[in-house]
């Protein structure tokens, strides 16, 4: 009937901090973006473990296109796979199959973020592209044909001081060990370019990381910058996420005062039930009184065959008790101070009674 309920709100403390534009600030290194001058020494290469890719991997990044003409935002042992920010070209194991016959997609205009993914796997040999998180074109690959490990990764450019330099902007470069489905690649592009997660079940397959990039060295002219857009999205992000939780408090204190109130309406009911239980136990009491002193009467029991009750009997006679029967009976109860209410005892107080009412008489 009763219930016990503890609630604690626990203060919320709301932090909404706009980024700055340090790389070492984590709560700013996924939107991070890398500003590439537009020469051919600005660039970062590095030589990543590739085994793990070897035989599946997927690549994606976000890209905002500042100049004219072809420009290479990456490329992998050269031309093992590259790729240019007009849809020129989109290479795999240096195949040209794919050349000048994907223009037609990249048609995001210059300054504006686009998303590019590439899927392949040994299994199926299917070199897949993706622009904006729509299929582009694909190609087949030849059998057996692994990726090769032990080259560069050069962000800015198809390689180390080429030709093909980017001049651009670059965002959330990874690399995942597994051939993305359409779905998981349009999941990614419809994020938006300033998504700071990686969906979670691809997590685990995620190899080379743009948080891991950022701390890399750099050649030349190799800016972090910090797009505006994303601030705001952050911004706006961390208060819609505070008002879902003040709204979920909101909703969690309003139900715990309808428990208040319905645990306050039950203690009312049982202080009810208290009330009438003590009424009626008085009311037993003066029935039982009643029914005893009836009792006594129907069998012609004398005053002192009330000893044997309960009450009385094998106790010892108080001063409570001597208070109970004076009302009632002469100065001979004063003479029962300490004596036990044995049978021989009140037979003794029966026959001391006859002689005093003889006397009397």
């Amino acid at each position: 009937m009763f219930r016990l309920i503890l609630f604690v709100l626990s203060p919320i403390f709301v932090f909404v901090t706009l980024p700055g534009n340090s790389v070492a600030d984590s709560d700013t290194k996924s939107y991070t973006t890398l500003r590439f001058a537009y020469d051919a020494s600005s660039f970062i290469s590095f030589q990543p473990d590739m085994n793990p890719l070897t035989e599946r991997f997927s690549v994606c990044i976000w890209i905002r296109k500042l100049q004219s003409g072809t420009q290479s935002p990456f490329g992998y042992y050269s031309t093992e796979i590259f790729m240019t920010d007009n849809g020129y070209y989109n290479r795999l194991f240096s195949s040209s199959s794919l050349d000048s016959t994907l223009t037609s997609k990249f048609t995001t205009p210059m300054g504006t973020w686009f998303n590019y993914c590439s899927t392949w796997s040994l299994a199926s040999r299917t070199f897949k592209v993706y622009v904006n998180g729509v299929l582009a074109g694909s190609q087949t690959t030849p059998s057996g044909r692994r990726l090769q490990t032990g080259g560069a990764l050069v962000l800015g450019s198809m390689r180390a001081r080429s030709g093909h330099h980017f001049g651009g902007e670059m965002l959330n470069f990874n690399m995942f060990s597994k051939e993305l489905t359409a779905t998981e690649v349009a999941t990614i592009s419809s994020g938006g370019h300033c998504t700071t997660e990686i969906p979670e079940q691809l997590e685990e397959y995620r190899v080379i990381k743009w948080e891991e990039i950022l701390k890399l060295s750099r050649s030349g002219a190799v800016q972090d910058f910090i797009d505006p857009i994303c601030k705001l999205d952050v911004a706006l992000s961390s208060l819609n996420k505070t008002q879902t939780e003040l709204t979920n408090v909101q909703g969690l204190f309003n139900s715990t005062q309808e428990e208040l109130v319905a645990v306050r309406g039950e203690l009312g009911t049982t202080e009810g039930e208290l009330n009438e239980t003590k009424l009626e136990l008085e009311e037993t009491k003066l029935e039982l009184k009643n029914v005893t002193e009836s009792s006594l009467l129907k069998r012609n029991m004398t005053k002192w065959d009330i000893f044997y009750s309960p009450t009385y009997y094998n106790k010892n006679f108080t001063g409570p008790l001597y208070q109970q029967l004076r009302a009632s009976w002469d100065s001979i109860s004063s003479k029962l101070f300490g004596v036990t209410m044995t049978d021989t005892a009140i037979t003794l107080m029966k026959n001391v009674d006859g002689d005093q009412s003889c006397g009397d008489e």
